[in-house]
This record gives C-alpha cells, structure tokens and sequence, in this order.
C-alpha cells in the first residue's frame, strides 16, 4: 500500500512542477540561462568594452574592485561579451560620484558602535561608434552598516550589491 501512495505523490509533485515551469515560474540557483532578450541592451551594442570607472574618491581600490565585479556579473548573467575597446559596439562609463563611511551609532566615550558605509554612482552606455548614449543607470545608492573591524567586509559587500543592482537595471523591461 506504501508503493501506490508513493508513486502518487511523485506524480503530483511532478505534475506540480511541470505546471509552475509552464507558468513562468522557476526555482532559483537553476542553471537557465538568460538570454540576449533579457537584456535592455540591443543585441547590436552587446559587443562591450569598460571605457572608465571615473573614481574623485580617495579610496584607490574601488575603480580595479568595481571593474572586476562589472565583468563578472555581466558575464555571469550573460548580459554581454566583453571584447577590446578597439572592436566594442558599446562603451561603458561608471561615475563614482562619493563612498563614504560615518559612524551610525556610537558609545558615551564617542566610540564607534556601528558604522555604515554608502556609494552613490551612476552608469552609462554609449554606442562606439559616436558616443550616443544607450542606457543610463541614473544616480543610484547603495550602503551597508556594519560592525568596528569589519570594513574590509562592507566594502565588499556594498560593491557587490551596488553592481548586482544595475545587472538587475540592465534586464529590467519595461
């Protein structure tokens, strides 16, 4: 009597599955990949190159942290394939406008307890071939608190998350 039971409930588990993947649904950690349409890019100006990562701040790490994690995330997700400058069909510009980091709370010995850190930034898309603008991020902002010995930490994570966030604008359609 336990076979029957178990094969229903696999073929409604099953069922279920084949029915929310017909949907649209998916299950995340999945291995689809995305494709060209997923992008708000035009598959013409997909062939990309980093033009400048334009960096007024006095943190020097930024611009080598912020071009690594634009290729990687943009390759993960497939949003584009990075070619020489001399061969891309689009450019792509990051203005840093500032990354601070200030004490969110602090102690009656005026020690910090918790701190945060924020990075205001925008990014561009140009064609090329006569520096049209394509795609404009818009300024956008991303901070992160955290804990005194932990700012290595936040940096990273605050980068991080900045980045995914304009992947995300990058695929978002309207």
């Amino acid at each position: 009597m336990t076979r029957p039971v178990r094969a229903l409930g696999l073929a409604l588990a099953l069922s279920l599955a084949f029915a929310l993947s017909g949907c649209g649904y998916g299950f995340t950690g999945g291995s689809v990949a995305q494709t060209e349409d997923d992008t708000r890019l035009d598959p013409a100006f997909q062939q990309m190159a980093i033009a400048r990562i334009e960096n007024p701040t006095v943190e020097p790490w930024l611009e080598p942290r912020l071009r690594g994690l634009i290729r990687d995330e943009f390759t993960r997700r497939r949003l584009v394939t990075w070619v020489d400058r001399a061969k891309a069909t689009s450019l792509l510009v990051v203005h840093i406008k500032q990354y601070t980091r200030s004490t969110q709370v602090s102690g009656q010995a005026d020690q910090s307890l918790k701190l945060s850190t924020v990075i205001t930034f925008s990014v561009r898309v140009h064609r090329a071939s006569d520096n049209m603008l394509l795609w404009d991020s818009g300024e956008q902002s991303q901070g992160e608190t955290f804990f005194p010995g932990d700012s290595d930490g936040a940096d990273q994570r605050v980068t991080d998350m900045a980045i995914r966030r304009i992947a995300d604008l990058l695929t978002q359609g309207y």
